[in-house]
């Protein structure tokens, strides 16, 4: 007589723990975007400053630039987590560069390639200038020429000086991490690495003019590669000590970084990135207080884990990277839109708020269509082509 089949286990359709830390670190993504669409509000509610609205809004914007840095801070964990786990593999860097590829590059130069169509319609101004992007070197050529920012006359390229940085870092990185191999000696390089930019941030600073040593700074990978190399050394940070000592270890960094940035914004009555001070230590505190935001993603029942596992922020961290290269792609185009606003509805606080509702939604929605129809065939590839080792590696 055979035994009856014995049922099988309910499967919990609850996050594991592991599965809740990949879920905030979306989440933390999606924060990170809501503040770089801040910093780009400015232009629409400049105008707006004697209303409680605009006041609130430019606030927002001042303090939005900081959404890169807690990008940098995330690649660059997220980055070293998968090289320092895979640097044994005999295709280390077939595989890195093939999910990378897949990752980043058919939007980025599919955005070219639907520009190039539209110019016929649309008549763009190319210039040979703007084949920089092509090898992502616009971060380098727009600090001497501000024209090789802008397609003319409705499209706005000056925010892809960011991809080039984190796309340089990806370049030099993976082959770091190959040749020294030992944790400790990486941990080591991403301090000295960082200690290297805030020298060079001052020399510059010291024997260039002001406007382009500030360019040149924030735009450029030796001088604005702090969060990466931050972000680096809190993955290999966290595979030499438990969550518990490393946080009791760099706590009082975080803290010392944020009174730092909060200081000089009191000290110098600005919060953008253009002032001396920020740009100086603003760099380089910012990481320290993002890595140790990162680093509470990782404590079970945290206030962090809690916040960046919200629905709303996830969903905007899964669709970020289309979100950052649509948002302003237009944008000079869309501020005729507004103009139109303020004539129809008699109100620029009204006229604004109807700006950002529809702008921000109309990023989203064309993201999410592009992530669906078009950047998913190729993230599909991956596997095929690159097949991951851990099937939890978070996505990047």
């Amino acid at each position: 007589m055979t035994k009856p089949a014995r049922k099988a286990a309910p499967q919990s359709t609850e996050p594991t723990p592991a599965r809740a830390h990949y879920l905030a670190l979306d989440g933390f993504r999606g924060l990170a975007i809501l503040l770089v669409f801040l910093v780009h509000l400015d232009g629409a509610v400049s105008h707006l400053k004697d209303s409680w609205v605009g006041t609130v809004l430019i606030l927002g914007a001042s303090w939005g630039w900081m959404g890169v840095d807690m990008f940098f801070v995330l690649s660059g964990f997220l980055i070293t987590g998968i090289l320092i786990g895979s640097v044994n593999d005999r295709r280390y860097f077939r595989n890195f560069y093939i999910r990378r590829s897949l990752r980043i590059f058919p939007l980025f130069y599919g955005v070219f390639l639907l520009l190039l169509l539209l110019t016929p319609v649309l008549h763009f101004e190319w210039h040979p200038v703007h084949i920089i992007y092509l090898f992502y070197c616009q971060n380098i050529v727009t600090t001497f020429n501000g024209a090789a920012g802008v397609l003319r006359p409705f499209v706005d390229l000056g925010h892809f000086w960011s991809l080039a940085v984190e796309e340089q870092y990806y370049m030099i990185w993976p082959l770091i991490v190959w040749l020294l191999r030992d944790e400790r000696k990486i941990m080591r390089l991403c301090l000295l690495l960082i200690g290297c930019s805030i020298v060079l941030r001052i020399a510059l600073i010291s024997l260039l003019p002001s406007n382009l040593a500030l360019n040149f700074i924030y735009k450029e990978l030796p001088t604005h590669w702090d969060g990466l190399l931050l972000g680096s050394w809190l993955a290999l940070a966290m595979r030499r000590w438990p969550i518990g000592e490393l946080q009791r270890r760099t706590r009082w960094l975080s803290w010392l970084a944020f009174v730092a940035v909060v200081g000089l914004a009191v000290y110098t009555h600005k919060t953008e990135y253009d002032t001396r001070g920020m740009e100086i230590v603003g760099l380089t505190a910012l990481p320290f207080v993002f890595g140790g935001i990162l680093l509470r993603c990782f404590v079970p029942g945290s206030l962090a884990l809690r916040f960046f596992s919200i629905q709303p922020l996830r969903f905007l961290g899964r669709y970020s990277y289309g979100i950052y290269v649509y948002h302003v792609l237009f944008m000079p185009a869309l501020v005729l839109g507004l103009h139109w606003l303020q004539t129809h509805t008699h109100s620029r606080v009204i006229a604004a708020l109807a700006f950002v509702f529809l702008w921000s939604s109309s990023s989203i929605i064309v993201a999410v269509l592009s992530y669906k129809y078009f950047e998913s065939p190729f993230l599909r590839l991956k596997e095929r082509f690159a097949p991951s080792r851990d099937t939890q590696v978070v996505s990047v």
